[in-house]
């Protein structure tokens, strides 16, 4: 009798940890995939309970309206609920204060030319400072980059990855894009495409960018809090 309840103690401590390791494998293999545990947090509390849970983003836009956005410049319009942009370099921005962030774009679909950039840090928008992920089929035999703009002014790339034969047209996109202090990471569909450092700017907004013949349409934009 004396023994029993340090046997359940045991136990206890022992399934507690086994639900810990499990737990930690599986944020780990949702972070490879590039979908955050608070992602799935705010999926299954909204799901489960009786009053609403709050999940705050930065910024949200299903891009119904563009009444958020400055055009700097290019052809930029709102078609069939997308936020659509193409046939010449065009710059679009939102502004925002934060310095980390999540940047998720559930649709991107570039139907022709040569890709299309999305803007994160990005501050004075006339002669943007700030960085791009480049979605660029039209970099050597494609690759995605990221770019540091200066006063307007895009720099060579700090860090690119090529990926030659890539279906890169008609074929919608998931884009989501991490800012955290001076490393940024890209993903595509979930999967992570290319990993790059800078720390020249520490702040700023988000926003997209088009060039030559591009013709590209974004749908069901987010700015969230690191998870």
């Amino acid at each position: 009798m004396s023994r029993r309840p340090t046997v359940t103690a045991q136990a206890f401590v022992e399934y507690m940890l086994i639900f810990g390791l499990v737990g930690a494998v599986v944020i780990l293999s949702l972070a490879a995939m590039g979908v955050s545990a608070r992602d799935v947090y705010c999926a299954m509390a909204k799901s489960l309970a009786s009053n609403p849970v709050s999940c705050a983003h930065y910024f949200v836009d299903d891009f119904s309206n563009l009444r958020a956005w400055t055009i700097v410049n290019g052809n930029w319009r709102n078609e069939n609920g997308q936020l659509c942009g193409g046939g010449r370099e065009g710059r679009i921005f939102v502004p925002l204060s934060a310095r980390n962030y999540v940047i998720n774009v559930r649709m991107a679909l570039l139907r022709q030319g040569n890709g299309y950039g999305i803007y994160f840090r990005a501050t004075n928008f006339d002669r943007v400072d700030g960085y791009t992920f480049q979605y660029d089929p039209g970099y050597s035999s494609g690759a995605f980059l990221f770019r540091k703009w200066v006063r307007g002014n895009e720099l060579a790339p700090f860090a690119r990855t090529s990926a030659p034969g890539y279906n890169w047209h008609n074929v919608a996109r998931q884009i989501r894009i991490e800012v955290n202090g001076n490393t940024f990471t890209a993903y595509v569909d979930g999967q992570r495409v290319l990993t790059g450092s800078d720390s020249t700017y520490t702040h700023g907004g988000v926003g997209f960018r088009t060039w030559d013949a591009t013709q590209v349409c974004f749908d069901d934009l987010s700015v969230d809090p690191l998870p």
